[in-house]
């Protein structure tokens, strides 16, 4: 085995195996799942993708990260306003798809990874804590800076799937339809209305006096001015002489209507009505965005797993391969890393901009999991749930990445079943998810400061050097 490691491409074949059976796996499990959850499954899904780029950069490169939940924020932004404003992709010229706003999100993470990790290459330590966490307050507040272009605090709302020949482009809706903004029973601009070519009243125009307005009607809701000539001339109407909704039967008639109409209707009168031999292929496509089976949590589910295992199998590589090296040799030694030809600056540079690129990818599948863009989706808090996933779960490894991922999406719905039972205030429930977080970080840190799975090795090491020690 060791023998066929060694082959060219041997580690690419077996990392693509891993990945391929594991999202195979996934895939049956959640065709099985109710909707509930293939959501906390979207949800873990997005976050393991995230956490990739946190266990590069925070475990393998040694640098703190306190704003990747705004490097999300990027790649969300970016996917939304990509495909909201641009029909066809720039150069290329081919129509907008989901794909390709991802594409965008991708692109984007890269510009702004490169961007923070040039400004944080010679910080370390609390200074460069302190850098990122101005990036996570920052980011977010942008939006709210620019409300023309990100929408502000309602944000920007997506549909998805994404719309079979992209979103319609914005239009102004007066100039589209013609019509005039009316204000207080008044017209601005022209008030011409259509009338007959022919007949009575060709060729004539309304005036805005020709209209009826609030200001033509009494108190009570009755015209004011009725005929002063011919029929009904000096008369009022007064409110028992207007229809009401209980003038009506259940029907929709008028329990006043008169009772000799005739009513009897011929029922030799054919309804069949001819329906024309149109081909099926000259109808046009549905504008249904899915079959009566779609489920969208399913779509959602699928979609994560998908930029999961891609991302995953990216940073199996990266991890395993000379990269991963030289991201490892600069964490522990940066002066020895640069006698050996290592570029110590560049090594951080590249772990963030890999860190940026994951986030940014995992950001646009938060967003389709969302349906919505907003400032509201990316606060401070999602930073630290990414770093607290990550140390739990291991701060070196891809799968403690996994098994962090897990544990944020499902601690909350463990505390909110246990609250049921047991009648638990709703603000108590709410909050309770954050303590435990806090208790567990403490833990880990004193207990167990490799995370679960460095506690997992660490306890298998032991057990294999006993088993194999003589007597």
């Amino acid at each position: 085995m060791t023998n066929l490691m060694r082959l060219p491409g041997a580690r690419l074949v077996l990392h693509a195996v891993i990945v391929v059976v594991l999202y195979l796996a996934l895939m049956w499990f959640v065709g099985g799942a109710d909707p509930l959850t293939m959501s906390n499954i979207a949800l873990a899904a997005m976050y393991a993708t995230a956490m990739f780029g946190m266990v590069i950069l925070v475990g393998l490169s040694g640098q703190v990260s306190l704003g990747n939940g705004a490097l999300m924020a990027i790649g969300a932004y970016t996917l939304a306003l990509t495909s909201l404003n641009w029909q066809t992709v720039p150069i290329i010229g081919v129509p907008m798809n989901g794909w390709w706003a991802m594409v965008f999100a991708l692109i984007g993470g890269i510009v702004f990874g490169l961007i923070i990790g040039g400004l944080g290459a010679r910080l370390k330590g609390p200074y460069l804590a302190g850098l990122t966490l101005g990036i996570a307050v920052g980011i977010p507040a942008i939006a709210n800076r620019f409300p023309d272009l990100f929408g502000g605090e309602t944000g920007l709302l997506l549909t998805v799937p994404f719309p079979e020949g992209g979103y319609e482009p914005a239009v102004d809706e007066g100039a589209e339809t013609g019509t005039e903004a009316v204000t207080d029973g008044t017209t601005e601009g022209t008030t011409d209305e259509a009338l007959p070519t022919e007949g009575e009243g060709a060729g004539e125009t309304l005036a805005p006096d020709d209209l009826l307005t609030i200001d033509d009607l009494s108190g009570d809701g009755t015209a004011s001015e009725l005929p002063t000539e011919g029929e009904g001339a000096g008369e009022t109407l007064a409110p028992d002489d207007l229809l009401t909704i209980d003038d009506l039967n259940a029907d929709g008639t008028s329990t006043d209507a008169p009772t000799d109409v005739a009513t009897d209707v011929p029922t030799d009168v054919s309804t069949d009505v001819p329906v024309p031999d149109v081909p099926v292929d000259t109808l046009p496509p549905s504008t249904d965005q899915a079959d009566p089976g779609f489920l969208i949590e399913y779509w959602q589910a699928s979609l994560a797993i998908l930029v999961a295992c891609l991302v995953g199998f990216v940073a199996l590589n990266l991890v395993r391969g000379r990269q991963g090296s030289v991201w490892r040799a600069v964490r522990d030694d940066p002066v020895a890393a640069a006698v050996s030809g290592i570029s110590p600056a560049w090594s951080k540079v590249s772990a963030f901009m890999i860190s940026s690129v994951f986030a940014a990818l995992a950001g646009g599948v938060f967003a389709q999991l969302l349906a919505y863009v907003g400032p509201g989706a990316f606060p401070l808090g999602l930073s630290l749930s990414l770093l607290v996933g990550v140390v739990l779960g291991g701060r070196s490894s891809l799968v403690g990445a996994i098994i962090g991922a897990v544990i944020i999406v499902w601690l909350p719905e463990l505390v909110r079943s246990a609250a049921e039972g047991r009648g638990w205030d709703e603000q108590v429930t709410n909050n309770m998810p954050n303590l435990l977080y806090g208790l567990l970080v403490v833990l880990v840190v004193l207990i167990a400061p490799g995370g679960i799975v460095g506690s997992i090795k660490s306890l298998s090491a032991k057990v294999t050097k006993r088993a194999g020690s003589p007597g």
